[in-house]
């Protein structure tokens, strides 16, 4: 079923054809997932954001609104990025508009962020997406035009995290960022907030859904905080919510 754009505004359940390949719904191994691609002649589109002119952390997508509307742009998508801390501060490197805000960070730590090997998903508009290991990044030499790092690192070069378990019975909303393989596709993927049964799904479960969509190379983002917009309406009502940097294509 196909919707008008305008129908959609915060992550509905709903396959709708729009921008940069727009928004869809797949169900997968009992998950219900929705996807958002970025092919590559729409790299440079996708941005990463975390402060606002003032220097001041932008929280949420009404910061992010208000800070594009200084622009004149509007949001076309938006989603959460890595893992944050007190602040809200990323937890590890992030990479705004080639200035590098946050380090990247190596320390040992509780917590999803810290469960090695955590990693780094970047993009540099010459030489394209990728993600990887974030002790495997500090050693490349890469300079990005964006990046964010979070944890786990669910797939890297096809290998699935040594710590995910097929027969987990934690199931949480998940969000995550993969590369397909064969051409650089970037593909964000967010389990369905409003069902409650399809919507909750293990590790495991959502990096075989990656694998099912050809990206071998995948950096799991955030939990229960997750959300996803697609081409909100201008008075689209934003619920209050606390991130970092936030990913965003606009125009």
């Amino acid at each position: 079923m196909k919707l008008p754009r305008w129908l959609l505004t915060v992550f509905g359940c709903a396959t709708v054809t729009s921008h940069l390949h727009g928004a869809e719904a797949v169900d997968h191994e009992g998950g219900r997932y929705h996807l958002y691609r970025v092919d590559k002649a729409d790299w440079s589109r996708l941005e990463l954001v975390w402060q606002g002119a003032d220097g001041k952390p932008l929280m949420d997508f009404n910061g992010l609104r208000s800070h594009l509307a200084a622009q004149n742009k509007k949001i076309v998508f938006a989603t959460n990025a890595g893992i944050y801390e007190r602040g809200p501060k990323p937890c590890g490197l992030t990479i705004c508009a080639g200035r590098e805000l946050v380090p990247l960070n190596l320390r040992d730590g509780e917590g999803n962020f810290f469960l090695k090997p955590n990693g780094v998903f970047y993009l540099d508009d010459q030489t394209g997406p990728g993600v990887m290991e974030a002790a495997e990044f500090a050693k490349s030499g890469l300079k990005p035009r964006i990046a964010t790092q979070s944890g786990p690192l669910m797939l890297r070069r096809g290998v699935i995290h040594p710590a995910f378990n097929a027969n987990s019975p934690n199931k949480r909303l998940r969000n995550a960022v993969g590369v397909r393989k064969t051409d650089g596709q970037i593909i964000f993927a967010m389990s369905d907030r409003d069902d409650a049964v399809k919507g909750r799904v293990t590790f495991h479960q959502l990096t075989r859904f990656f694998l099912h969509l050809g990206c071998e190379d995948v950096l799991y983002l955030d939990g229960d905080i997750s959300t996803m917009l697609i081409d909100p309406k201008p008075d689209a009502k934003f619920v209050s919510n606390t991130f970092a940097a936030m990913f965003f294509v606009a125009e």
